[in-house]
């Protein structure tokens, strides 16, 4: 095919390869893809009595949708690209069965019982601890634990604390209503529930996580004011917990709640901050190899500080990919990246898919590499309607340099529209992904999201590193230096709680809509047709994501009439 034609088909909006390709195959997207629906299929053979029939049905729509990425010449390629998807849906579907089957705990009766604190949770009622290297009546149990007690008896109670109790041990329901709730200790492997009114500590053991995590969480509690120590250790460590309830509802209405879920806005700040590190410090004469090796040991390190939640390690595998991709001058793909991470997270916890952090956390990144891209090239055809509605007067030396051929530099304002322009169009393709979401499971979507997330995520992108190794530098001093080290950021996150306890953010929301899973589905797919990821004419893209807008927009009106 002559260039010409190739460009003449190119303006045209058809594929730049005549293979009859709808979209390119990106073997690692596609496998998390097919993982995630053998975890839901394992889901509803389990739970629903779907029956295991409903799999003849898989083998066909692999097979249509690699056609739709291979030409009909490639059959080996298919042929082990089929193999290969097949295998993913099994490990999904396997994997869960396996955590169903585990949970089976035969434990049930009154106990007593030991072992090591994992996890404290807080509420008005009561205090719950997560329990792993478990006894019970003297006898090892493979399986963790949640005690409810007393909230007196777990205020001297740390992580990594060796406890002894007595009470009535259950096994721990599984509820397939709310299983998104129930997903997070399906994962974590607690099958075992108690009521415990009386118990002691017996000792504390060493734990690097759980210790550095306890030791963060008392030299902020020692160095600054409640309010700010609570928001300090959300967003460093992800624990909402010391926030109050009214205030963290008015924070998530405000749409930025997000900022305390450790993901790819704070692990992102650490990673650039461990690059700049290795490149302008004496570190960048070390080989490339300890670079990585030393940038990945503090990614992990803090990965396990904040518990190795989904979102840490999909934030964490994208970051180390990319760089080792700059290191091996490899080009890396976004989604490819996304596609690995959450096999990953997949691999070790396939009931991860069923919580709202995973999914809020992948939807919003799909969110960006599908939508940014369009969002931004609407915001550039605007720019140029208004430059040539009003346009701007060149001054004598930019005519000259026009005359002379030279390139002229882009302007402060030219490089603050693309600055501005970039950021918004990020921060609208998370939300557009994410809405149908929030809506499902929190009741509303905010109003006062993209104002307030341009205010915040650069904040704290701008903070957060140095506000890490700020504590990290307090934790390490004498108690008594902690005030004098923290006062700056308790002045900072005291004006900041100013606003949120002046501002009513509740009044601006949109709420009260029922929304299903397969709404979810319709609205997802009728966002896909408008990115640039199709093979085809961007007419034929219009027509099928107008389709389905209408078809979401029908599902909607018979939800909520």
């Amino acid at each position: 095919m002559s260039l010409g034609m190739r460009m003449m088909k190119e303006k045209a909006g058809l594929p730049k390869r005549n293979e009859g390709k709808l979209f390119n195959f990106r073997p690692l997207l596609f496998g998390a893809i097919l993982m995630s629906l053998g975890v839901v299929f394992c889901f509803h053979y389990s739970f629903n009595n779907l029956s295991i029939a409903w799999l003849l049905c898989l083998f066909p729509l692999i097979a249509a949708l690699l056609f739709l990425c291979f030409s009909f010449g490639d059959i080996v390629k298919i042929a082990v690209a089929f193999l290969a998807l097949c295998a993913c849906f099994f490990i999904g579907f396997f994997g869960f069965l396996a955590q169903v089957h585990r949970f089976d705990a035969d434990v049930e009766g009154e106990y007593y019982f030991s072992g090591r604190v994992v996890e404290i949770r807080e509420n008005a009622y009561n205090t719950a601890v997560v329990l792993d290297d478990l006894y019970v009546d003297g006898e090892r149990c493979k399986d963790k634990l949640i005690a409810y007690m007393p909230t007196s008896f777990c205020e001297d109670i740390v992580l990594s604390d060796q406890v002894f109790l007595h009470g009535d041990i259950q096994k721990y329901e599984i509820e397939t209503e709310n299983f998104s709730l129930f997903a997070k200790d399906l994962g974590k492997g607690v099958s075992l529930a108690a009521y415990a009114p009386e118990g002691y500590k017996t000792g504390h053991t060493f734990h690097l996580f759980l210790d550095v995590n306890t030791k963060v969480k008392n030299t902020i509690d020692s160095g600054m004011d409640e309010g700010p120590a609570a928001v300090t250790k959300a967003v460093l460590l992800g624990d909402t917990s010391g926030i109050e309830a009214d205030l963290y509802e008015n924070i998530r209405r405000g749409g930025i709640a997000h900022i305390f879920a450790v993901s790819g806005l704070h692990v992102g700040s650490l990673f650039g901050f461990c690059v700049l590190l290795t490149k302008k410090t004496a570190l960048r004469r070390l080989p490339l190899w300890l670079q990585f090796f030393l940038t990945a040991f503090v990614l992990v390190v803090y990965a396990g500080i904040c518990a190795f939640t989904a979102s840490v390690l999909r934030a964490m595998v994208i970051c180390l990919v990319a760089y080792a991709g700059r290191l091996l001058q490899i080009k890396t793909d976004f989604l490819q990246s996304l596609g690995l991470s959450a096999s990953v997270i997949l691999l070790f916890d396939p009931a991860a898919l069923f919580t709202v952090g995973f999914q809020l956390s992948f939807a919003a990144c799909f969110g960006i590499a599908f939508l940014s891209k369009p969002i931004g090239q609407v915001f550039d055809e605007t720019a140029k309607l208004y430059r040539k509605a009003f346009p701007r007067k060149l001054t004598k030396a930019e005519i000259d340099a026009i005359k002379n051929d030279d390139t002229l530099p882009p302007r402060l304002s030219t490089r603050a529209y693309r600055a501005i322009a970039s950021f918004l169009a990020t921060s609208l393709g998370a939300q557009i992904f994410t809405a149908p979401l929030l809506l499902q499971y929190f009741g509303y979507v905010s109003g006062w999201a993209l104002l307030l997330n341009c205010i915040f995520v650069p904040f704290i992108s701008a903070v957060f590193s140095i506000l890490l190794w700020v504590v990290l530098i307090a934790c390490v001093l004498p108690v008594d230096f902690a005030v004098v080290i923290l006062y700056l950021p308790n002045v900072i996150w005291s004006t900041v709680l100013l606003l949120f306890e002046a501002v009513d953010f509740t009044s601006f929301c949109i709420e009260g809509l029922k929304i299903t899973s397969a709404a979810t589905v319709l609205y997802i797919a009728a966002t896909l047709f408008f990115t640039d990821k199709w093979n085809m004419k961007k007419s034929y893209r219009l027509f099928c994501g107008i389709g389905f807008i209408l078809a979401f927009g029908i599902a909607m009106v018979a939800l909520n009439v």
